[in-house]
C-alpha cells in the first residue's frame, strides 16, 4: 500500500513519524473523559434486576458495542447522584481497570445510563475529531504501547485519568477521518469473517476427530463386521468378537500418597500433583519435590512411563476427564487425590482413546460425587465403568490408526490457528498503520 508524499517527526515515542499535514493533541485538550469518582461509588446490592437505568460495567461489552441485554440496573436516586458519567449516544467507553483499554460504542441508547467504576466515558470537544476515528485509536497499538510506555516498572496495572488525559494521539482533518473509519471497518470486518471461517474449519476438524475416535473404539476399522448389543448403555453396539469389561477387571488402579507439606521442597524426586493431570496431558507449570529417600521408601507410589493418571477431584474440567500417560522415564512419585491404573496385557492407549469418548464422558460424569465444596470420584467408581475391549492385536492396530489420524488432523488444525494468529497480527498491524498515517487510504473506499 502507498505511504504519503512526505512525512515529518511526532515528536511522540509511540507514535513515530507522521504525515506533513497531521496534528497530535492531547486527549485532555480534544476529549471530554469521566468515570465515576469513589465517594459515590456503587456496591453490588444496589444491582437490580430491573430499574430505571442501565448500569455498564464492562463485562456488558461485546463486540465493540454495549450489549444491552446484559447490563444490570440502578434506581433513578443513583443515577442522578453524578450527571457527569451519564452516557449519551455515540459515547466512546473505555475500561480502566481489569482488562485495560476494552472498548465500547454506546448505540441504541433506549433509557437513561450511567457507569460503574471502572470505566471511562469519552466524547470529542473542540471539533477534532470524530469518535469512530477515536475508537480506532483506542483499539490500535498506539494507545498500547502509549500505556506499555507510561505503566513501565508499576505493579498494579490501572489507567488513571491524569494519565489517559496525557495521551497524545495523531489526527487528520474530520473529512480524512471519515475515510480511514470507513476504510478499517470495512478492512477488519473482512478479517474478522475470515478468522470465523478458519474457527468454524478447526471446530469442524475436531468434531470430524472426535467422530473418528468414538466409532474406531467402539465399532472397529472394519465398517463391514457383524454387530451385537453390547448390553452397555453407553456403548451401544460392537463387533460381534469384542467383549465389554469393567476397568477394574482389566487392571489395578492406585491411589496417591498423602504427603506431608513439609515434605516439600525445591528439588529432588518430582511429585505428580492434581494440578499436573490436565485433560490428555501434564502440565509441570508448577512443580514440587522431596527428597530422593522417599522414592525408595515409597515404591507403590512410584510412577513410570506410559502409565495412566486421574485426577480424583474436580476430574472434569472444560476440555474433558483430567486423565494423561506418562510419557517419561523421569522418577516420579503419585501425590494424594491422584490415581494410576495399570493394565493386565491391554494397550494402554486403546483405554486412553476411550476416555475421549462422549458417551464414556457422561458416563464418567454421572459416577462424580457433586455434593461437596469440589466434585469428586473414586477410583472404585471409575473401575466400575465398563469399556469395550477388542484382542490385543486389534486394539493395537486401532491405535496405529488413530495415531496416525489425529496427528494429521492436529497437524492442520496448528497450520490452520498459525494461519490465524497471522490474520491477528496483519489487522493489528494494519490498524496502527493507517491510524498513526504510515499508509495512506485514502481513495480505497472506492477501490476496495
Amino acid at each position: 500500500m502507498k505511504r504519503y508524499e512526505r512525512y515529518k517527526p511526532s515528536n511522540v515515542e509511540w507514535i513515530g513519524e507522521i504525515p506533513e499535514h497531521w496534528q497530535t493533541i492531547k486527549i485532555k485538550y480534544s476529549t471530554y473523559v469521566k468515570g465515576r469518582v469513589g465517594w459515590n461509588g456503587l456496591t453490588s446490592s444496589e444491582f437490580l434486576i430491573d430499574g430505571y437505568s442501565y448500569l455498564v460495567t464492562g463485562t456488558d461489552f461485546k463486540d465493540g458495542l454495549v450489549d444491552w441485554e446484559r447490563c444490570y440496573y440502578i434506581d433513578q436516586e443513583r443515577y442522578e447522584v453524578d450527571p457527569f458519567i451519564q452516557l449519551k449516544e455515540n459515547d466512546l467507553l473505555i475500561t480502566k481497570d481489569g482488562t485495560i483499554g476494552k472498548t465500547a460504542l454506546v448505540k441504541n441508547l433506549d433509557k437513561p445510563a450511567c457507569l460503574n467504576s471502572g470505566i471511562f466515558v469519552t466524547r470529542p470537544l473542540n471539533g477534532v475529531y470524530i469518535t469512530p476515528f477515536m475508537y480506532w485509536i483506542l483499539n490500535s497499538f498506539e494507545f498500547k504501547k502509549f500505556f506499555d510506555f507510561t505503566s513501565r516498572g508499576s505493579t498494579i496495572l490501572h489507567l488513571y485519568q491524569n494519565v489517559f488525559e496525557d495521551f497524545i494521539f495523531a489526527y487528520p482533518d474530520i473529512d480524512e477521518q471519515k475515510l480511514i473509519a470507513n476504510y478499517l471497518d470495512k478492512k477488519t470486518a473482512e478479517i474478522e469473517e475470515l478468522i470465523v471461517d478458519k474457527e468454524n474449519l478447526i471446530s469442524l476438524l475436531e468434531q470430524e476427530k472426535e467422530l473418528t475416535i468414538s466409532n474406531a473404539v467402539t465399532k472397529g476399522l472394519n465398517p463391514n463386521v457383524s454387530m451385537k448389543d453390547s448390553k452397555v448403555k453407553w456403548i451401544d453396539e460392537i463387533p460381534k468378537n469384542w467383549e465389554t469389561r469393567k476397568l477394574k477387571y482389566i487392571g489395578k488402579f492406585i491411589n496417591g500418597y498423602s504427603f506431608n507439606s513439609n515434605d516439600f521442597q525445591e528439588e529432588g524426586i518430582r511429585v505428580l500433583k492434581i494440578s499436573n493431570i490436565q485433560h490428555m496431558e501434564i502440565d509441570w507449570s508448577e512443580s514440587s519435590y522431596v527428597v530422593k529417600e522417599l522414592y525408595e521408601k515409597y515404591p507403590n507410589y512410584q510412577l513410570f512411563k506410559n502409565d495412566l493418571v486421574f485426577a480424583l477431584t474436580r476430574p472434569i474440567i472444560s476440555t474433558g476427564i483430567k486423565v494423561a500417560i506418562i510419557d517419561t522415564d523421569e522418577k516420579m512419585l503419585l501425590n494424594q487425590r491422584n490415581a494410576v491404573f495399570r493394565t493386565h496385557n491391554i494397550e494402554v492407549k486403546f483405554i486412553f482413546y476411550i476416555l475421549l469418548h462422549k458417551a464414556f464422558i457422561q458416563e464418567f460424569d454421572n459416577k462424580i460425587d457433586k455434593t461437596g465444596q469440589q466434585p469428586n470420584i473414586s477410583s472404585y467408581d471409575i473401575g466400575d465403568i465398563y469399556i469395550p475391549l477388542p484382542q490385543k492385536e486389534e486394539q493395537q492396530q486401532i491405535v496405529e490408526y488413530l495415531d496416525k489420524k489425529i496427528t494429521e488432523t492436529n497437524e492442520t488444525v496448528q497450520i490452520i490457528k498459525d494461519e490465524i494468529e497471522l490474520l491477528k497480527e496483519y489487522k493489528e498491524t494494519l490498524i496502527y498503520e493507517v491510524i498513526t498515517g504510515k499508509i495512506d487510504v485514502r481513495g480505497c473506499n472506492e477501490t476496495h
